[in-house]
């Protein structure tokens, strides 16, 4: 416990006074006594000031000593428009304490700030608060201060405090700002001039907005006779009806108003909405967390009934079933309305483009000498990376027969010579260029994930068990299929301005031909290309998600050291082989935003007559198409039209 004793004397907060103020001083402003008010007052208006320093203030202004807990933090916002004497001040500050769940506790001539216990518990249960605290004067002209004391108390919180001030007939809130705002806005009806009385009549079952309305056109017509003016004032929070006017109309209303509130067999309103354009399972969802929300601050702000919200989903009607007090129920169906409205679609199209080549030149001699009958030498040349060594050759005519796994290899091939030489030359020049455009696209709707796979299942050996050396045991592989081709995978969301936010993941794989379809599944080699990703583009734009340039270089040389570098007889000692292999992938896409059936039916009538032209081999192509005129004659045949049902 720490014990401040203020050092500011009252002289400090005299409008004239030449020493610098503190921050907070500012805001608490001495009003000078008129001729005709013998005591002080002060006008407090406070916005984020330390809890600490207002006590400090209050300590100096009322001479009173306080012990302050250390956990007493937080800040303080104090509205007052009117003057406050020193009883008010003090009264205001016990307000502000019991606000921010703190209990003032005097004991003899000094007082104790401590958390309060109930406060605390209530922020221990996690109390939401959708607004800040503070506490406000609020001035009443007309009406006595005392008199409005049980009307407006029902209409504060637990957590929240009033008191009234009877020597300025003034009421002090502290509560939630939205709270205060609306009792403010019921005071002004409240405070007329002319000092009207007032009935207050609680409904049990009757909604109080129904009856308002009810008893708002018995008054329009008792006007009209020429009666008296009455109002009726409707506070939904806490059920309650609140009468205006003279005693003989407000029992006449009060006697309408009971005979309304008479027990029905339904306490609630039921809607049963049948949805056009969203989802019912998924809307009963994002509709029971906001009913929770709506649940939650109408029990924390009234005193009254319990609030109970029921929604359903009816899948087999794409409908929902609402229950709810009367208010709740309107306010939910006012949000199905502005969920249930048409979604716009997107149409993405890809074009993965693949351009490759692969260039290759080879040249190689190879040769071989026996002399041993005449010098008693043995030589040659021999390169085994050109396909066909003339070593093989010179098996081949020892052994006086070609194998049956002899292959030759590509190029021309050109052997000379006789039993005692030979010389073997092999030439290769090859150009080879793949063009590939793969088009994929597919149509889904705004903020929903689509799928496209155009390939094949392909099996994959992951494993086998077979049998032991005793030949016991049940052998068995197992296989894995997985997908094979170009894939497709898109989320788009469209933004403010027509432009769109794509989640791309786009993949090419194939098996590698080194292996091909019909290797064992364990054999298997696929190659893949793969691009995920997240961009931004605007509607009927293309842009390229991204690419691959491979450019490989291969330069090999077999050759006789020394003898391989001599100048143009050295090519008959080396064979030299190049390749150059070129690869280009670039991927391209183009959304396109779809916002009604007009556009819809346009897109799918381009898309139709554009496989129509291929179908036909082209458009200068003077042949009839296999595919009818119109995309709907697949459906209905190339007789009379469909007969339209929904007629």
């Amino acid at each position: 416990m720490h014990v401040l004793r203020s050092r500011l004397t009252l002289a400090l907060l005299a409008a004239g006074l030449a020493a610098a103020p503190l921050p907070l001083l500012a805001q608490i402003e001495q009003v000078p006594a008129s001729a005709n008010q013998q005591e002080e007052s002060w006008t407090i208006n406070l916005k984020g000031a330390d809890i600490r320093e207002f006590i400090d203030q209050i300590a100096a202004i009322t001479g009173q000593t306080f012990v302050v807990d250390p956990r007493v933090k937080g800040q303080v916002n104090v509205i007052s428009s009117a003057p406050l004497g020193l009883s008010e001040v003090y009264q205001l500050f016990l307000s502000v304490m019991a606000t921010h769940g703190f209990s003032v506790l005097t004991q003899g001539d000094q007082a104790r700030i401590v958390p309060n216990a109930e406060a605390k518990a209530e922020a221990d249960a996690g109390r939401p608060a959708p607004d800040r605290l503070e506490t406000r004067m609020i001035q009443v002209q007309h009406a006595p201060v005392a008199e409005l004391i049980p009307l407006i108390r029902p209409l504060v919180p637990q957590y929240g405090h009033l008191a009234a001030v009877t020597s300025s007939n003034a009421l002090i809130i502290s509560d939630r700002s939205a709270n205060i705002e609306r009792i403010e806005d019921l005071m002004r009806q409240l405070d007329q001039s002319g000092a009207q009385d007032f009935s207050v009549v609680t409904l049990q079952h009757a909604w109080v907005m129904d009856a308002a309305e009810v008893l708002n056109t018995a008054i329009a017509r008792g006007q009209a006779k020429g009666t008296s003016a009455t109002q009726v004032v409707a506070d939904a929070r806490t059920n309650r009806l609140i009468l205006l006017g003279p005693p003989d109309a407000r029992a006449k209303l009060a006697d309408l108003a009971r005979s309304l509130d008479s027990p029905t067999s339904r306490s609630a309103n039921t809607r049963v909405i049948r949805l056009r354009h969203n989802d019912a399972k998924s809307l009963a969802e994002t509709l029971g967390d906001i009913s929770e929300g709506l649940k939650n601050q109408e029990n924390s702000e009234t005193t009254g009934r319990q609030s109970n919200i029921l929604i359903r989903a009816d899948e087999s009607l794409n409908a929902l079933v609402l229950l709810a007090d009367p208010d709740l129920v309107a306010t939910l169906e006012d949000i199905v309305r502005q969920l249930d409205v048409p979604r716009a679609q997107v149409m993405v199209e890809a074009a993965i483009v693949e351009i490759s080549g692969d260039i290759t030149d080879a040249l190689g001699v190879q040769w071989a000498v026996d002399a041993r009958g005449r010098t008693g030498g043995l030589g040659g040349v021999n390169f085994g990376g050109t396909g066909l060594s003339v070593g093989s050759v010179l098996q081949i005519l020892q052994n006086g027969e070609i194998p049956e796994n002899t292959t030759l290899p590509d190029g021309a091939i050109i052997g000379i010579g006789s039993d005692r030489f030979g010389a073997l030359i092999t030439a290769l020049s090859a150009n080879s260029k793949s063009n590939l455009l793969s088009t994929p696209s597919l149509l889904t709707l705004d903020n929903q994930k689509a799928e496209i796979l155009v390939g094949q299942n392909v099996p994959f050996q992951t494993g086998s068990y077979t049998t032991d050396a005793s030949g016991a045991g049940n052998p068995f592989t197992t296989i894995e299929r997985q997908d094979i081709g170009v894939t497709l995978k898109v989320t788009p969301s469209i933004n403010e301005g027509a432009t769109l936010r794509l989640e791309i993941e786009q993949e090419i794989s194939s098996i590698a031909p080194s292996t091909g379809l019909n290797a064992q599944a364990v054999d298997l080699v696929t190659n893949k290309r793969s691009i995920k990703s997240t961009i931004l583009a605007d509607d009927g734009q293309v842009i390229v998600l991204g690419g691959l340039i491979q450019d490989d270089v291969t330069q090999a040389i077999s050759k006789v050291p020394l003898l391989g570098d001599i100048p143009l007889l050295g090519g008959l000692f080396r064979s030299t082989r190049e390749s150059h292999i070129k690869r280009n992938l670039m991927v391209f896409l183009r959304p396109t935003i779809v916002r009604d059936g007009a556009g819809l039916a346009a897109l799918s009538g381009k898309k139709y007559s554009d496989i129509r032209i291929i179908g036909n081999g082209g458009p200068d192509n003077g042949r009839p198409s296999i595919l009818p005129s119109t995309p709907g004659q697949l459906f209905d045949g190339q007789g009379a039209p469909a007969v339209d049902l929904r007629q």
